[in-house]
């Protein structure tokens, strides 16, 4: 039996909520990534990953690989990879 396909949605939530744990520490991005959960809540996955982007650019906020390549995925899904490749998300990630 196969496993059931998460949305795009499901998955872009699950990253957020995975960086927002991970920067827990630091308040400064909290309320963005808050607002970036609320717009995935409701269903504005494209304009949720824009807003990722441009707050990870603002505040700075350091990517994991692992959540650099799964939102890359997830933008492909979507048909968004412009709104990675015009803040240059990958300078923010560590390995």
């Amino acid at each position: 039996m196969s496993q059931p396909i998460e949305s795009p949605d499901a998955l872009l939530r699950a990253t957020v909520v995975t960086i927002a744990r991970r920067t827990a520490e630091d308040p400064r991005p909290a309320g963005a990534l808050q607002s970036v959960l609320e717009l995935v809540d409701n269903d504005e996955a494209e304009l949720a990953l824009d807003h990722l982007a441009r707050s990870v650019d603002y505040h700075r906020i350091p990517l994991l690989r692992e959540e650099y390549d799964r939102l890359v995925a997830e933008a492909a899904c979507l048909g968004s990879e412009d709104s990675l490749s015009e803040t240059d998300l990958e300078q923010f990630v560590i390995d």
